[in-house]
């Protein structure tokens, strides 16, 4: 709970002097409101006495009720504005900075979290924060400056009239308190389920040509339904506690009616009240009661909203690949790959491996080189390029570019010398002009548009296209084939520079013809000054300065194209096989 209390006053206290201003107005809010029931009491003793004399000063009572009410709705609506407006801006502030902290986890974090976990917390659980920062906070103030006020105004009245409102307050209070704790342990099992429908409901849209082609839509309904019935049963666990307490809350009023006007009416007919004091000791029982009733919301958005502290402090206590890393200048990061890149000795394990990925891999690239990688499925080709962009990060004292540890460098100072291409195109839901420029802007660009979609040997299906290179391309791609989303994404590439580019077998997607045409292009006009290309392709890796062929983690040959017919059995039969085609 502590932890949570302080990951709160952590994001209010930048507001502090809005909530300190929300208090105030709070405060006279509250006053105004206990000090209207004094005028009612004055006003009706007037009117049962009879005006006559006592004339000018009903009308003034009544002139005093109409500037309170004036009052009380302008103080109530600044207590609200200075109260939820940082509540909305903590909730922008958290989404800033869930999302920059989610930007610097490897790899491995979103191999263990679905994508629908992690929607639902950036939703849900950010939300449930805001709402602990605005409705809640307003409503704790109110419910805490009401029973302050409100029970000793009342008890001035009548100390007995008092004791007997009392009873059914602690009475509810007790019944409402039980049923919390049911609805905290239901709400926990609620979001847990919700995570895992939401993680299943994108993974199911995501493969949803794949569920096509092997018709398996009965048993995708299966899984989504086993979540969805879990996650109503909860729900209207959750439900049948607040049809129980919430009417218990919204009645507590009445049943305060009923027992001021049978003990209160007795009173006056004593001739211990008038009727003017009964007026305003209903009208305080009905501020009392109005907090009391918010009690039941303010406990459930707590009982959610720590829920959801609980699920963001996962993420924001977790830490990340660059934590404590701080960029390079730019004309720093221009100089990073000045001589050459070297591996030394690498050996990679994933977090959930039981053996390594790479083994003993050692080489290097010098600037201005063209270099290719192949080897079997498996072999470890992707996991070597992901640790030469930075996408994965080797123990100290591996990798090193010039002389410095990659270790060291963040992954925007990684990324500032090394671009990739994957064989895993991802294209934005937008126009293909704009999936081509995307981050065009932190670079500056020294081609035209129109040259690298020629050079991506894109032109003649673009002009096909009637809204040419305004055609939106659909969510991740969907209006394109693959080849044409490879040649996008090749294009994107080409049009900003970079000292080294990753081609992770860009050619899979494409035929024979627009392959040596895309060769040609990338060979001689060089969009990097230096090019890693990995393919199984052999008239791609005849054309490289050297290749490293990989076999089940380790260097199994490095050579050029001839070295490498009689050095691997895998590259020899490779280029038997694609010789004749």
């Amino acid at each position: 709970m502590r932890s949570k209390l302080g990951f709160l006053l952590k994001y209010t206290y930048r507001f502090r002097w809005w909530y300190l201003g929300g208090i105030i107005f709070l405060w006279l809010t509250i006053w105004t409101s206990v000090t209207i029931p004094q005028y009612i009491r004055q006003s009706i003793d007037i009117i049962n006495e009879g005006l006559g004399a006592n004339q000018k000063a009903f009308y003034h009572y009544i002139l005093i009720l109409f500037g309170l009410a004036i009052l009380l709705i302008l103080v109530r609506t600044l207590s609200r504005i200075l109260i939820f407006v940082p509540a909305r801006l903590i909730e922008k502030q958290l989404k800033g900075e869930l999302f920059r902290k989610l930007s610097s986890f490897s790899k491995d974090y979103f191999d263990q979290n679905s994508t629908g976990s992690i929607i639902s917390r950036v939703n849900n659980d950010i939300n449930g924060v805001r709402m602990i920062t605005g409705f809640g906070f307003l409503q704790t103030g109110n419910i805490l400056f009401s029973l302050s006020v409100t029970p000793y105004k009342m008890w001035e009245l009548s100390p007995a009239l008092t004791l007997y409102c009392i009873i059914p307050v602690i009475v509810i209070f007790l019944i409402v308190r039980v049923g919390m704790v049911i609805m905290v342990k239901n709400t926990h099992r609620r979001m847990d389920t919700l995570q895992r429908l939401s993680g299943k409901t994108i993974s199911f849209l995501s493969g949803n040509s794949i569920i096509k082609s092997y018709n398996i839509f009965k048993w995708a309904e299966e899984e989504l339904g086993k979540e969805n019935v879990s996650l109503f049963g909860y729900t209207m666990k959750i439900t049948w506690i607040r049809s129980f307490i919430f009417p218990l809350l919204s009645n507590l009023e009445q049943i305060l009616k009923i027992v001021i006007l049978f003990a209160g009416g007795v009173f006056v007919i004593e001739g211990h009240f008038t009727i003017g004091q009964l007026a305003e000791y209903i009208a305080y029982s009905a501020l009392l009661t109005h907090p009391v009733m918010g009690l039941g919301w303010v406990l459930t958005i707590l009982q959610q909203g720590f829920v959801g502290i609980t699920s963001l402090q996962t993420i924001m206590n977790r830490k990340g690949v660059d934590e404590n890393k701080k960029a390079l200048p730019p004309p720093q990061q221009e100089k990073l790959f000045d001589r050459e890149i070297t591996l030394k000795d690498l050996t990679y394990t994933y977090h959930n491996g039981d053996r390594p990925q790479l083994r003993n891999i050692s080489f290097s690239i010098k600037r201005g080189q063209i270099v290719g990688i192949t080897g079997k499925v498996g072999s470890g080709k992707t996991t070597l390029i992901n640790i030469l962009n930075g996408y994965l990060r080797p123990s100290p004292g591996q990798v090193f570019f010039g002389d410095t540890d990659i270790h060291t460098l963040t992954g925007q100072d990684i990324r500032a010398v090394v671009r990739t291409v994957t064989q895993e195109v991802f294209l934005f839901s937008d126009t293909i002009e704009n999936n081509i420029r995307f981050g065009s802007k932190r670079h500056n660009a020294t081609r035209s548009l129109e040259e690298v979609i020629f050079k991506s040997s894109f032109s003649d299906e673009l002009s096909r296209f009637p809204m040419q290179e305004k055609t939106l391309v659909g969510e991740k791609g969907i209006m394109l084939s693959g080849g044409q989303k490879q040649r996008i994404s090749l294009a994107r590439a080409l049009y900003t520079p970079c000292q080294v580019l990753i081609l992770d077998d860009v050619f899979s997607a494409v035929d024979a013809d627009t392959e040596r045409f895309l060769i040609r292009q990338i060979l001689t006009d060089r969009p990097a000054e230096t090019l890693i290309i990995v393919s199984n392709r052999i008239s791609v890796l005849e054309k490289t300065d050297f290749t490293i062929v990989l076999n089940e983690g380790t260097i199994e040959a490095t050579g050029t194209h001839h070295e490498l017919i009689n050095q691997s059995a895998f590259y020899r039969e490779t280029w038997e096989l694609q010789k004749y085609k």
